[in-house]
């Protein structure tokens, strides 16, 4: 019976996908709502389809609809470029461009090298993940730059997806956290997404580590990890969401219910945040609503950066009083012992990332040349490069020139951020994904330094999206912004 319904699911899911397909088919730019919502319900999609026992090829179906739009955008690029071709019209390629294609084309190397070559152990699934993580970043890139539209119905219509998934996240997390037993998550499934996807965890129960965090004394605080079934990408994904949310309130309508929603958006975003507990994208959070309120001088968003900051503090020191705690064997404590905290000057998180670093650097320094594609992939097997930083992965797996050509890239974008910020402020709408490249941007170079983010689909395609986005508004004539503003929606480079 659970098996039928698990089928049900998957078709019910699949005629979802069928429409979000149709709708990106004419208006390709709304594509990065539907990828970026549906990174926020996938994990638990595809946990509960495992724990219905519903046929791996049908969840391996499922779980390729992400490929799937990205199959479709490149065939439509493509095709745009035939056309561009053809007319004579093709783009002039920019500095950053150059140096994103420079970065396919080491990777293209890289791929096509035998492993044997630099030393590496990768398994043929490691060499696949691998090319694919670095290859998505260019990629998206190119859809952003190539899909650019400024219709005020295509950017609503994506920043309220968006930003409305992450407001889902942050609800259904604050109920799974707060009135939803911890082993449920064991009996729910959690276990067997893990092996689904190639990972095996430590955790209580065999969950994931980063379920909990350390109070102390053998016990354990719950952290919120939602539909994205980890509190990580919640946190992450949110610094990136968080400049969408500011925009959606600062656009100028009399509605008191678009007011109350965008309020109500930016509230949820930052709930789901703060409750994920990680310390890291919480500094952060409070730099970004401070940096937010510079740029766009307004009062309230100063006040708003004193009232997170406080929020932070808050949570900081007092989660530990109040949060739902366990212990190592998932049972509820039901008196709270005085004494615990999640911060301490011994703290393991903070000393294990050090290390890790630490570890990076070196590994980086001894293989210069890199160590293959796949060497730092934590999926299918052993691991052979560096540990858990997006920025060092890329410099141990493809060598000093791949390193190097991506972080040149990440900075241009950054400088090209800015350009499009000056010239779209006053429309808060238009301003929103260039400082999702900008605010957002800069808030990620620490978490890029430490963390594996390009292995969190929800944050690349908001990201590198928004780069290609940018980068074309930076460089679009005054007139052609304006008209498409009132215009369909169209593609150009």
């Amino acid at each position: 019976m659970s098996q039928a319904a698990g089928i049900i699911l998957a078709i019910i899911l699949l005629g979802v996908y069928g429409f979000a397909l149709s709708i990106i088919w004419r208006a390709p730019f709304r594509a990065l709502g539907v990828l970026v919502a549906g990174m926020a319900v996938h994990n638990f999609l595809l946990m509960v389809l495992l724990r219905l026992g519903t046929p791996g090829i049908v969840i391996r179906v499922v779980q390729a609809w992400k490929e799937g739009i990205l199959l479709l955008l490149l065939f439509l690029a493509l095709r745009l470029g035939l056309q561009a071709y053809r007319r004579g019209r093709f783009p002039r390629l920019l500095p950053v461009d150059i140096v994103l294609a420079a970065f396919v084309l080491i990777a293209v190397v890289y791929f096509v090298l035998p492993g044997s070559l630099l030393g590496s152990t990768a398994s043929l699934s490691q060499r696949i993940l691998g090319f694919r993580v670095l290859l998505l970043l260019p990629l998206l890139y190119l859809f952003g730059r190539v899909f650019f539209s400024t219709r005020r119905a295509d950017l609503v219509w994506n920043f309220g997806a968006i930003a409305g998934s992450a407001a889902f996240v942050g609800l259904v997390g604050f109920i799974e956290l707060w009135f939803i037993p911890t082993r449920w998550w064991v009996d729910g499934g959690a276990n067997l997404l893990s092996a689904w996807l190639g990972f095996h965890y430590h955790g209580p129960a065999g969950l994931p580590e980063n379920f909990f965090q350390s109070a102390g004394q053998g016990l354990l605080l719950r952290r919120m990890v939602s539909t994205y079934v980890s509190p990580l990408p919640i946190a992450y994904t949110g610094l990136l969401i968080v400049p969408i949310a500011t925009g959606l309130m600062l656009v100028r309508r009399n509605s008191q219910r678009w007011q109350a929603v965008s309020v109500t958006l930016l509230a949820l975003v930052v709930i789901g945040m703060l409750l994920s507990i990680t310390r890291l994208a919480l500094f952060l959070l409070v730099a970004e609503f401070f940096l937010l309120a510079l740029l766009w001088r307004r009062r309230w968003l100063l006040w708003s950066t004193v009232i997170v900051a406080m929020l932070v503090v808050a949570v900081l020191f007092g989660y530990s009083r109040i949060g739902p705690l366990v212990t190592l064997n998932l049972e509820p404590v039901q008196h709270r012992p005085s004494g615990l905290g999640i911060l301490s000057q011994n703290d393991p998180s903070f000393n294990e990332h050090g290390a890790t670093l630490a570890f990076d650097l070196q590994y980086v320094i001894q293989h210069p040349w890199g160590t293959g594609l796949g060497s730092s992939i934590h999926r299918f097997g052993q691991v052979q490069g560096t540990g858990e930083s997006a920025f060092f992965d890329v410099f141990a797996e493809i060598g000093v020139l791949g390193g190097a050509a991506i972080t040149l890239a990440y900075a241009l974008t950054l400088v090209y951020a800015l350009a499009a910020w000056r010239r779209s402020h006053d429309d808060p709408l238009l301003a929103a994904l260039p400082l999702v490249s900008l605010v957002g941007g800069l808030a990620l170079v620490p978490i890029v330094v430490t963390s594996d983010v390009w292995s969190d689909f929800s944050i690349t395609f908001l990201l590198w999206w928004a780069a290609g986005f940018t980068v074309s508004l930076a460089r679009a004539e005054p007139d052609e912004v304006r008209q498409s503003r009132l215009g369909p929606a169209r593609a150009s480079a």
